[in-house]
């Protein structure tokens, strides 16, 4: 459907006030949060390397057996000793609001990862300190700036019954790196090779340095299908080694994902307390009132209804990490509409957002409206992009400066969750004198259309906005999301001094250039910070929300 977008901006603030102030009245929200799964990014930050640096395998982590206490120390009126623990019980219903597009951890989008989690779990996890943990890896060691080390904990199999070792591990990332159609290729076309050297350790040789390649371990890179299931459809048929099966008999197709908890022998059985998983597609207005009704027990947190949860008593986990709402420009040279291949008109188009106005309308007040892509407060920072604060006369004389005093058309790709903040974007270049048409397409599909070569440019949301990774993935030259293969200027060269950076400092002052440079270049046009997070119903204990997660993982939560 395409909606025309050619009201006043201060008539779209004062509607979205009033729905605000309905929102926390009777639990209702009109908010498209894409920290909600639009196209977010669940990443780490590329200098983080210092809490990392540490060797795992010094102290690998070790559950304590359940019955380490002695049987004769029980009473009489105990339960005897050896008695088994109680299994899992009870349903954890979760709501996500874009749906899942495929199975596969190799071609799923970092959104559609919460659904992912409970069948395949991942070899390395984000710890609270931001560092890398153990889990189905029991150690790594960093070799050198472009070689690491995995040891496969033993005792782990997927679900087919299939053992998880380093063979399986190697055949997962060769298959990964056939695949150059995957989100992820910028990860895997950094692996130059991957060798068992052992029947339980893998190694990795990447092309490049990194000092982000342990975080991608935590999630979809890090997800293990079955080597017995590479030759069935994994869109719909996964066979992981995580805690969880997928129940295919129960799903309902674009309405609700349901998962079973394993009873074959998962190798971690304290981290599965729920039974049953039930993820179901709501957009952020019908998933605040089924959680304000009881009926969903962990949703996105939306901030137009933060008082209505407070009310409710129910209790908020912020991320850890600042979120951004941005413009991704992926017709930079103008192929597919020849103005915003101008600098000129990027840069209007960028001077032209309020960022106060978007705080206010669609993040209830509790962003943060500084124009550039890292805040003052972060090791990347460049005041530079201080110059793009709203200014819409010199956004106006701009545009005519280009060549455009009265505007163009424009037409942008977006999906439910995201519509309401991209409406108020459109409302934003309507009053620069742009002709802005919103097109809503279907919930998970937005990365897709942006990799297509079929939109100008799109604005979307990143949980989370790691240097490294989010380079690689979406700035690169010939990245996934440069379908036209642009012109990028100098930010390969500025980009390479972070790579080759020997110290911490230089690698952070290298990104700052980088960022700087794509700031103000108008590759990329910021227009809000915020603070993601999960609202929890009552009864539910263990959620936790690590550094880059969009969702706390289900390992460790349980419902009562």
């Amino acid at each position: 459907m395409t909606q025309r977008s050619k009201n006043p901006l201060r008539l779209l603030l004062a509607v979205l006030a009033v729905l605000a102030l309905l929102a926390a009245s009777c639990g209702g929200d009109d908010s498209g949060d894409g920290a909600t799964g639009g196209d977010a990014e669940a990443s780490e930050s590329a200098d983080d390397v210092a809490a990392d640096d540490a060797p795992a395998d010094d102290a690998p982590a070790e559950d304590a057996p359940a019955d380490d206490a002695p049987a004769d120390d029980a009473s009489a009126d105990d339960a005897p000793a050896d008695e088994a623990p109680a299994g899992p019980s009870g349903t954890l219903r979760m709501a996500m609001t874009t749906d899942v597009q495929t199975y596969d951890p190799v071609m799923a989008g970092i959104a559609q990862g919460p659904y992912l989690m409970p069948v395949y779990d991942t070899l390395l996890v984000r710890s609270a300190d931001g560092g890398v943990a153990p889990r189905q890896a029991e150690a790594f060691r960093i070799i050198t700036s472009s070689s690491y080390e995995l040891d496969i904990r033993s005792g782990i199999t997927f679900s087919d019954g299939a053992v998880l070792d380093a063979a399986a591990v190697v055949a997962n990332f060769e298959r990964a790196k056939a695949r150059e159609d995957s989100p992820q290729a910028a990860t895997y076309s950094n692996i130059a090779t991957v060798t068992a050297v052992s029947d339980m350790t893998v190694r990795f040789d990447l092309v490049e340095p990194s000092t982000a390649f342990l975080q991608e371990l935590t999630w979809l890179p890090g997800m293990m299908v079955s080597p017995g299931a590479f030759d069935t459809n994994v869109d719909v048929t996964p066979v992981g080694a995580g805690g969880w099966v997928f129940d295919a008999e129960s799903t309902r197709a674009g309405v609700q994902q349901d998962f079973a908890a394993r009873t074959d022998g998962f190798w971690d059985p304290e981290s599965v307390q729920v039974e049953r998983i039930e993820i179901r597609l709501l957009q952020n207005d019908a998933a605040t009132n089924a959680i304000l009704n009881g009926e969903l027990d962990l949703i996105f947190k939306d901030d137009l209804s933060v008082s209505a949860y407070k009310d409710a008593g129910l209790t908020i986990i912020d991320g850890p990490e600042p979120g951004l709402w941005y413009v991704q420009v992926m017709d930079i040279d103008g192929v597919l509409l020849e103005p915003i291949g101008d600098v000129r008109v990027r840069q209007a188009m960028n001077l032209a957002l309020d960022r106060d106005g978007f705080n206010a309308a669609i993040q209830n007040g509790l962003g943060n409206p500084y124009p550039g892509w890292f805040l003052p407060t972060e090791a990347w920072h460049d005041p530079s992009t201080e110059q793009w604060a709203f200014d819409l006369d010199r956004a106006k004389a701009l545009l005519a400066e280009a060549g455009y005093p009265d505007g163009f058309a424009i037409t942008i790709e977006t999906i439910p969750p995201l519509a309401p903040a991209v409406e108020a974007i459109a409302q934003m270049w309507t009053a620069l004198g742009l002709d802005v048409s919103v097109n809503v397409g279907e919930p998970g599909t937005l990365a897709g259309t942006m990799r297509a070569g079929v939109t100008p440019l799109t604005p979307t949301f990143n949980a989370g906005h790691p240097p490294e990774r989010f380079y690689r993935q979406r700035l690169a030259p010939g990245n996934g999301f440069d379908p036209f293969l642009a012109d990028r200027g100098e930010l390969a060269d500025l980009a390479a001094k972070a790579f080759e950076a020997t110290t911490v400092e230089a690698q952070n002052e290298a990104w700052a250039k980088t960022f700087a440079y794509a700031v103000n270049q108008g590759f990329v046009m910021v227009y809000g910070h915020a603070t993601g997070g999960v609202v929890i119903g009552p009864g539910v204990a263990g959620a936790e929300m690590l550094p880059a997660d969009i969702m706390p993982r289900p390992y460790g939560m349980s419902v009562g």
